[in-house]
């Protein structure tokens, strides 16, 4: 540490790292008449959380051009020897040797040797993004080997479930498949997986889901960085990155073996593939630092070269591949069918050369996102102001129904009511189908898992934010009072804080620097801007649903917006902030509005103190 102050790197760009401001100078939200107007830090902000603001600054030379951005990441916890390597991440450097991960030299033996003897391979993926591109990567990769042996096939999400199943597994077999490849899921999958055996084909599962402590599978080869044996380090991958290191492995062994030159054909080019890990990757949300930061910065300018992305283009109008872009518009579109229709055809866009088919798709597919859009947004219209009435204000845990919502949406409802709520969701539908959303401190999956474990689901599963479920009818208030047990005492972290700026002097050209933490993601979120030191001026709401303000200090004004906060604590106390003390916190943005750019602040929190 060099101790480089707050001070210096105001001067040096009118924005800067936090300094802790002295205890007894701390503000709460709605603070007591005649507390300290600045600043902000050991109180709770208006949706519940503690700002936290290091007291520590990383040894970064002053006139470095990226000395913000340095800091930010050495805070975050990057290593200063990969510094130059995450600020200008390569596949060529970042990449591990396959061979690192278990049973990865196994599966490209197996696959290489089904190959070469023209064996028919079964490929099962899953009904998500990371299920359909990663399907697509190996089966396009198979083909470009000259491989025509290949058959897939996607779960239906709402009559089979995730993962394999017997009845899979059997059209599969009846297919003539010797070698079954499972993607994206598998790893829990012992029954199925022994039934395939039994039908008479070998099994390979790649996969990145969380194992169980009867590992490893018996019958089959898994790949699953997360295996306890598994000393790749690769953990954050998600199953579309384990496929292009596989499709690398591949190359590699029938290179080597003289494969591809005795049928006088190129290689496979990994270059070819690595826009579909990317699309994967972002649409997975798995941390984009590392392996994941290299495919998704290389990759996504590459995403043109499949056929169906570029049909997608056409019918969306989205032209530029951006983490934005793969996350919040190709990848819906790819995860509709999934969610409300025939499960393939987001593998089929991703797999097919043909240009009428993916055109076809790639209309079919944009349609149903609209039509999955309709539908959630009376879902979530419902769901909120039912989690917002008087029935569930002391609940930690939001848990309802509603038998007539599609289960296929449940997920992206529980979503947003967790961001209305600042709770935890879980919302059921149809079939008894439900799906879990978690905040920061509250291990939404363990809980589950325990409610499954004592009886009361008949499925259940996931992570730390988010799950899945099934359950009987009649029990809810069961699951009701189990979750809500579970989560009586939860204690949510501190949001890290970024950067300072006083309200006025977060200029563009302060600002700029920032840019090179990106793609932002899971693992490397935008900076999170502390606006301090303003008062509220200007406040309105926009199109009924924003709420919009100007922060004003003595060095001037820094515009805010909170978008769909008409109805929720945090935007009903912007909403009525006009005058009032306000420190916001926030990702900033460029508004070309006019063509006059200006910093704008994305609001996720504020505090705001009482006129005295």
């Amino acid at each position: 540490m060099n101790g480089t102050s707050a001070t210096a790197m105001t001067a040096a760009a009118q924005i800067r790292r936090p300094s802790p401001p002295p205890p007894s100078a701390a503000r709460p939200a709605l603070a007591e008449e005649g507390a300290p107007p600045y600043p902000y830090v050991a109180a709770v902000s208006l949706r519940g959380n503690r700002w936290s603001v290091p007291n520590e600054f990383a040894d970064v030379e002053a006139d470095d051009p990226l000395f913000l951005p340095k800091q930010i990441a050495l805070m975050r916890g990057v290593a200063p020897s990969d510094l130059d390597t995450f600020f200008k991440p390569m596949l060529r450097t970042s990449m591990p040797d396959p061979s690192s991960l278990a049973d990865m030299d196994e599966a490209t033996a197996r696959i290489a040797q089904a190959v070469r003897r023209g064996e028919t391979v079964g490929v099962l993926g899953d009904y998500d993004v990371d299920g359909a591109t990663s399907t697509a990567i190996m089966l396009r990769w198979l083909g470009a080997a000259g491989h025509t042996n290949a058959v897939y096939y996607i779960p239906d999400r709402i009559r089979e479930g995730y993962g394999p199943n017997p009845g899979a597994v059997d059209a599969i077999a009846e297919a003539g498949a010797t070698l079954l490849l499972v993607l994206d899921s598998g790893t829990l999958a012992h029954g199925p997986i022994a039934h395939a055996r039994a039908r008479g084909m070998d099994v390979v599962v790649v996969d990145h889901h969380e194992p169980s402590r009867t590992l490893p599978l018996p019958d089959a080869v898994l790949v699953n960085p997360k295996r306890p044996d598994d000393v790749s380090g690769q953990t954050d991958l998600c199953t579309a990155g384990l496929a292009f290191l596989l499709a690398v492995s591949l190359n590699r062994l029938l290179r080597a073996e003289g494969y591809f030159e005795q049928l006088g054909i190129l290689a496979p080019d990994p270059m070819d593939l690595v826009g579909l890990a990317a699309l994967g990757t972002v649409a997975d949300v798995v941390p984009l630092t590392g392996l994941n930061r290299a495919i998704v910065v290389q990759g996504l300018p590459k995403l043109d070269r499949n056929p169906g992305i570029r049909a997608l283009v056409e019918e969306t109008g989205e032209r530029v591949f951006t983490p934005r872009t793969a996350g919040f518009v190709f990848g819906p579109c790819i995860n509709a069918a999934g969610r409300i229709d025939d499960t393939r055809l987001g593998t089929l866009l991703l797999a097919s050369d043909d240009p009428d088919e993916t055109r076809d798709t790639a209309k079919r597919l944009r349609e149903l996102n609209a039509r999955r859009q309709a539908m959630q947004k009376e879902m979530v219209e419902a769901a909120v102001a039912r989690a917002a009435s008087a029935e569930f204000a002391a609940d930690p845990v939001i848990v309802i129904e509603d038998a007539a919502w599609h289960p296929g949406i449940v997920g992206l409802v529980a979503a947003r009511v967790r961001e209305a709520t600042d709770k935890p969701a879980v919302v059921v539908g149809e079939f008894g189908k439900g799906s879990c959303r978690s905040v920061d401190g509250f291990d939404v999956g363990t809980a589950i898992i325990r409610a499954r474990e004592q009886g009361i689901l008949i499925a259940g599963g996931g992570h730390r934010m988010a799950a899945g479920l099934t359950i009987e009818a009649g029990r809810l208030d069961e699951l009701r009072r189990f979750v809500c047990a579970e989560a009586f005492d939860f204690e949510r972290p501190p949001t890290e804080v970024d950067v300072v700026a006083e309200a006025g002097t977060a200029s563009v050209e302060a600002i700029a620097p920032l840019e090179a933490l990106a793609p932002y993601g899971a693992g490397n979120q935008q900076p999170s801007v502390a606006v301090v030191g303003g008062v509220a001026r200007r406040v309105r709401i926009l199109k009924e649903r924003h709420v919009k303000l100007l922060l004003e200090g003595p060095a001037g004004s820094t515009e805010a917006i909170l978008f769909n906060a008409v109805g929720t604590r945090l935007g009903d106390a912007l909403a009525a902030s006009e005058g009032l003390p306000v420190d916001v916190l926030g990702r900033v943005a460029v508004d070309e509005f006019n063509a006059q750019p200006r910093v704008q602040i994305k609001i996720d929190d504020a505090m705001i103190a009482r006129a005295s």
